[in-house]
């Protein structure tokens, strides 16, 4: 089995453990959940690497209001430098051609994106800047507004649904609708985890290509706000786009002791879920992981191939494990990354 894996906040453990006067490396670092060696181990084709940003986190520790971005070239730094170190096992992939050429060399890809789109500043020319980085994914928003729009966590009243043309009162902003614009000209990746339900109907009103949900579930099965209705996955599946399943388990199930029933099987039901309200093609994997911390099943990049069992204990069929593990997300970069 091959696997891609949409999302991962590695680069975030990595540079918090230099900060600390600690050394990770992606090579063999056990308390990672992904590194080079357990993604050889779970088969991986590609994993996106997230320069993850909490906004606050970073004016905190930087100091000044351009600190998102000076924190977010930092990580980009890091996963050039990091990729380069384990050239023998993982290399960049920024276009389908150099997943290909990874894939033919026997070694797995690596993916930048950005997981917080406050980190441009609102300035469209280090969207740009980001892109020569290699960057081919980002996330609008995190946990805070920004120039961009609002976030899922400030829309606490959930979807209304969808109705066309309706102004949306945490929905993009003029700026976020100029960066949509600009991300589908240059070849970037819109993802739009973490923002709010008005921002998704602006985003599906607002682009022409598919985009994605990079690391996010099913809300009818656990109603976090991060999640999507089955009327945001239908809307995404018809446009060509991809859910990634997210394996935090604050996103999986309201039960944090998941007595009833293990992870594992609450995942695959997710997917099934997933699939059924916006079709086969819709859903990959997000995995999340070096996001959160407690019990993940799979327990790390080692282990992804246990979705295959869970998967053909609610009798999906291998045809579409194969599109959940990888060839839905391949498709989708098939299509946007030249």
């Amino acid at each position: 089995m091959n696997i891609i894996d949409m999302h991962c906040d590695t680069l975030y453990q990595i540079y918090n453990a230099k900060r600390e006067g600690r050394t990770f490396c992606l090579r063999d670092t056990a308390s990672l959940l992904v590194n080079a060696l357990k993604m050889k181990a779970g088969g991986y084709l590609l994993q996106n690497f997230a320069a993850f940003v909490d906004i606050e986190e970073a004016k905190e520790i930087l100091g000044g209001e351009d600190a998102p971005y000076r924190y977010a070239k930092e990580l980009v730094r890091i996963f050039k430098e990091q990729i380069a170190a384990n050239s023998d096992l993982i290399r960049p992939a920024a276009s389908f051609a150099e997943l290909q050429a990874n894939q033919e060399a026997g070694v797995a890809s690596a993916m930048l994106t950005l997981e917080e789109g406050g980190i441009c500043l609102g300035d469209i020319e280090k969207l740009r800047e980001f892109y020569q980085d290699g960057a081919r994914m980002m996330t609008l928003t995190w946990n805070y507004e920004n120039e961009i729009g609002y976030p899922a966590a400030m829309q606490k009243e959930g979807s209304s649904g969808y109705r066309r043309g309706e102004k949306r009162t945490y929905g993009l902003k003029e700026t976020g609708i100029q960066f949509l614009s600009e991300m589908e000209t240059l070849g970037m990746i819109i993802d739009v985890s973490h923002l709010s339900d008005d921002g998704f109907f602006d985003v599906y009103e607002h682009t022409t290509k598919p985009f994605v949900a990079s690391h996010s579930n099913a809300r009818a099965l656990c109603p976090h706000q991060r999640n999507l209705t089955d009327e945001m996955l239908h809307m995404l599946g018809e446009r060509g786009g991809v859910s990634g399943l997210n394996l935090f388990p604050n996103f999986l199930t309201t039960d944090p002791k998941h007595t009833e029933t293990p992870l594992l099987e609450i995942a695959a039901g997710h997917i099934v879920h997933m699939m059924n309200a916006g079709g086969s093609g819709c859903v990959g994997l997000g995995s999340d992981f070096d996001g959160f911390h407690g019990e993940s099943q799979p327990k790390d990049a080692s282990a992804m191939q246990d979705l295959v069992w869970a998967l053909h204990k609610k009798h999906v069929s291998d045809d579409k494990i194969d599109g959940i593990l990888y060839q839905n997300v391949s498709r989708l970069y098939r299509e946007l990354l030249h």
